[in-house]
């Protein structure tokens, strides 16, 4: 600490590093206050020079590469905010074998690297702060590593990406799904490959992050089952709604027991469910513990703000500990647990089921239909079959009892081999209640 100054080096100066930049600069006294000392970006870097330019920083703290960040003794914090696992996982690595504390939004990293990373960290004695790389500003790392310490944590259900609730909550008003999702791009809320968000992977990452420190056990994000919302249609949408009071929402599960379930799909839950207010592009986490009971955080899980303020929280906590005169001891992340979490198979995996078969309009399909799913020990809680044709065909709509992922995939594949009867493939969603 120079003076009375903390000095960080800024790599990445696209919409989050921007923010963090213009957010320390609007909040400096708030910041000054709360870690008691003075917070200055030493120096910047990005591949990009119209970004440098724009920055507003004096050319001499800009570079194109981050080496002179790591180069400089007086930077104490690392702030990584490029994104990606290539340059990235360079630079922070070599940021801690430099000595130098890292704060990161980077959930692919920290998804890929979990136990390189903090057992790096662990043996330079540094700290690594990473509350924005799930729900940005929203403290759900901190609420977990420190608020709820004392507690066993029995279960997370989350809506971990906003671009896909969002695009969910369009589509219960009325859009299709490829409408919806010309709107969310239009809106900025989507990543720059769209799949990312919505065929599961950004959820995934946030999963394994959050399920790895509330297990104490390694929840890899290849381990996580992932469905994406590709395949939902608002028809299915609208049904659930006005037959059953089911809202559509894109679940992260995480339930511990003696195999842990570890999955990110759509989801069908009751209206009166915590997550089923949180619509368009907000984030939220339902954390069900053993001492406490059930707590729900939410807020805007992306964009320059929320982002910024959670980078920011990280920045003022290792520096009131560099203050402190510890060297951020105090925030050095223990020895991660050796070994991974055992993840059941997602065929093991217990749900209810809202299933959409499309039937010919003859007598006994029904009775086709429920003897096909009752040979596979799949029970029918209830049925309701509409009286217009859909494509050529009757929809015919069925909420299962809890059953077995695979029965009901048995079952059904079956059932959807039957051509002359069915004329698509069956719409399975699960519930969660």
């Amino acid at each position: 600490m120079a003076g009375n100054t903390i000095k960080i080096g800024l790599v990445g100066l696209g919409t989050v590093g921007m923010g963090v930049l213009r957010t320390l600069r609007k909040n400096a006294a708030v910041v000054r206050a709360r870690c008691g000392t003075n917070v200055e970006v030493a120096r910047v870097a990005d591949r990009d020079a119209a970004r440098l330019r724009a920055c507003g920083l004096p050319p001499a703290k800009c570079s194109g590469s981050f080496q002179a960040i790591l180069d400089d003794p007086s930077i104490e914090i690392v702030v990584e905010v490029i994104g990606g696992t290539g340059a990235a996982k360079e630079l922070v690595t070599k940021a801690l074998k430099a000595g130098k504390h890292v704060v990161t939004a980077n959930k692919a990293l920290l998804a890929s690297e979990w136990q390189g990373i903090l057992s790096l960290a662990h043996r330079k004695k540094v700290a690594v702060g990473y509350e924005a790389s799930v729900m940005a500003g929203v403290p759900v790392i901190r609420s977990i590593e420190a608020g709820l310490a004392g507690n066993r944590i029995q279960s997370l259900f989350g809506i971990l990406n906003g671009t896909t609730n969002f695009i969910l909550t369009r589509m219960a008003q009325g859009l299709e799904f490829d409408q919806a999702l010309q709107e969310a791009r239009k809106r900025g809320l989507c990543e720059a490959d769209a799949s990312l968000d919505i065929d599961g992977y950004d959820a995934a990452q946030k999963l394994a992050i959050l399920g790895t420190l509330s297990l104490g056990r390694r929840v890899p994000a290849a381990s996580i089952y992932r469905e994406g919302i590709g395949q939902i249609e608002r028809f299915d949408i609208e049904e659930a709604r006005s037959q059953f009071d089911y809202v559509l929402r894109p679940l992260a599960v995480l339930k511990r027991g003696a195999q842990v379930e570890a999955r990110v799909h759509p989801t069908f839950i009751p209206t009166h469910h915590p997550l089923a207010a949180i619509e368009n592009e907000f984030n939220a986490l339902l954390i069900n513990t053993d001492t406490a009971g059930p707590i729900t955080l939410s807020g805007k899980g992306a964009g320059e703000k929320p982002a910024a303020s959670g980078v920011i929280s990280d920045i003022v906590e290792v520096a009131r500990a560099i203050r402190k005169g510890d060297g951020a001891g105090t925030l050095v992340p223990a020895a991660p647990a050796a070994g991974n979490a055992r993840i059941a198979p997602i065929e093991e995996v217990q749900s209810k089921f809202y299933l959409r078969f499309s039937v010919v309009d003859r007598p006994k399909v029904l009775a086709f239909i429920s003897g096909a799913l009752g040979r596979h020990g799949v029970s029918i809680a209830t049925c309701h079959q509409l009286g217009r044709s859909e494509r050529g065909a009757v929809p015919l709509i069925m909420v299962t009892h809890l059953t077995r992922e695979g029965a009901i995939r048995r079952a059904l594949s079956g059932i959807d081999a039957s051509h002359r009867i069915v004329k698509r493939k069956t719409v399975a969603v699960r519930i969660e209640e």
